[in-house]
């Protein structure tokens, strides 16, 4: 690959307008949420890599580790470190925005953790791609209102599978890549997809984008069900830690969303919004649906 084929990626910063006086300033430094932030072209980027993968291309990574670049400019914008969110407007941008959130918590969380910029941005590239291969899966599964029956639940299992083979068919070097979108969905306790067939532990990355993972995934408003509330979202991760989530890991990201979640910023296109979804709790039949 010799250069990015995608048109320009970046996430804007307008900055102080000129002129502006000192009140001004101070009241800029309490929006928590930059609205110059949209990751609209960051969103398209994401949209085209898939498109280039169903189309049977090898997957364009420069364009991803630039989208990655952009979303860690955003999350260091301005005077403090939000963690900026998209929020979907219809139901097929679910695979594009989720990518784009999970790739955001994940580096959140990385950096929490203490990890290095390169190890960083290495975990930004792995959530940014764990659910590439839902590229193959029909969007009437994908946005099926209701439970999967057996063949669809096989269909919709399968994309771990083809999401590791995606990335390493693309490029050897992506193996950490790879490894978290095989293993995303599988628990500590030897639960999730696809089933192995020796019981061992997963990469350390594949648990960290897994917490991210459930988190946006339960955040969000699906065909089949109402956004959880964050609170019932982080109840369940610490409820289920030991079992489906690595309980350190669990412990950092349920410390760091109650740090975070005020400075958090849902984007709807141009607007910026904090984050105030409201939603009734969660019932038993929603675990059964959860992707």
């Amino acid at each position: 690959m010799t250069g990015i084929r995608f048109g320009a990626v970046g996430v804007g910063d307008e900055g102080a307008p000129e002129g502006a006086s000192e009140e001004d300033l101070e009241k800029e430094e309490l929006v928590t949420a930059t609205a110059a932030f949209s990751l609209e072209e960051e969103a398209a980027a994401v949209v085209w890599v898939h498109d280039v993968l169903q189309d049977g291309g090898e997957l364009p990574l420069m364009e991803a580790e630039a989208v990655v670049r952009s979303l860690t400019v955003a999350m260091h914008g301005d005077r403090q470190m939000m963690l900026p969110l998209l929020q979907l407007r219809q139901f097929d941008e679910y695979t594009t925005t989720h990518s784009l959130n999970v790739s955001v918590l994940s580096m959140g969380l990385a950096e929490w953790l203490g990890l290095g910029g390169r190890d960083v941005r290495m975990v930004g590239v792995a959530g940014l791609l764990h659910d590439l291969g839902k590229v193959t899966i029909p969007k009437e599964i994908l946005n099926k209102p209701g439970p999967f029956d057996d063949r669809e639940r096989e269909i919709m299992n399968s994309h771990p599978v083809e999401g590791a083979r995606m990335i390493l068919t693309s490029d050897q070097q992506l193996d950490l890549a790879a490894a978290v979108a095989y293993e995303h969905h599988i628990m500590i306790d030897g639960g999730g997809y696809p089933s192995l067939r020796y019981r061992r532990d997963c990469h350390v990355a594949s648990k960290l984008v897994h917490v991210c993972d459930v988190y946006d995934a339960l955040r969000t408003k699906r065909p089949y069900r109402d956004p959880w509330p964050a609170k019932a979202v982080l109840t369940y991760i610490k409820e289920r830690s030991g079992t489906e989530f690595d309980e350190a890991l669990a412990h950092a990201f349920t410390s760091m969303i109650g740090e975070w979640e005020p400075r958090l910023a849902t984007l709807h296109g141009e607007e910026t919004s904090p984050v105030t979804q409201h939603s009734p709790a969660p019932t038993d039949q929603d675990f059964g649906l959860l992707q």
